[in-house]
């Protein structure tokens, strides 16, 4: 349950420690987070929503994220952006 404020912060974090200055829009209901370097460009959108889960209406309504990510760039640097999201988000996990 953690808020969409906070994985678009991790996303970024994890954009700046690749070197990159990322930018943050919206664009038809989602937030969209662009980076662009030499060879190299990352493109994720989420979009989150609040509802009440079957099973859990004792929590009331939790935000439910969608991310989508798109990258281009050698395959050293989608290792780094694979592996530098990973560390970023594992506080999602608690």
């Amino acid at each position: 349950m953690i808020k969409p404020e906070y994985l678009l912060e991790d996303v970024i974090r994890a954009l700046r420690k690749l070197g990159f200055e990322p930018s943050l829009s919206e664009e038809g209901g989602a937030r969209v987070v662009r980076a662009r370097g030499p060879g190299k460009h990352v493109e994720l959108l989420l979009r989150s929503e609040e509802k009440v889960i079957p099973g859990l209406e004792v929590l009331g309504e939790i935000p439910i994220t969608h991310i989508s990510l798109s990258a281009e760039g050698p395959e050293d640097f989608i290792t780094s952006l694979r592996y530098r999201l990973e560390v970023e988000l594992l506080r999602c996990l608690g």
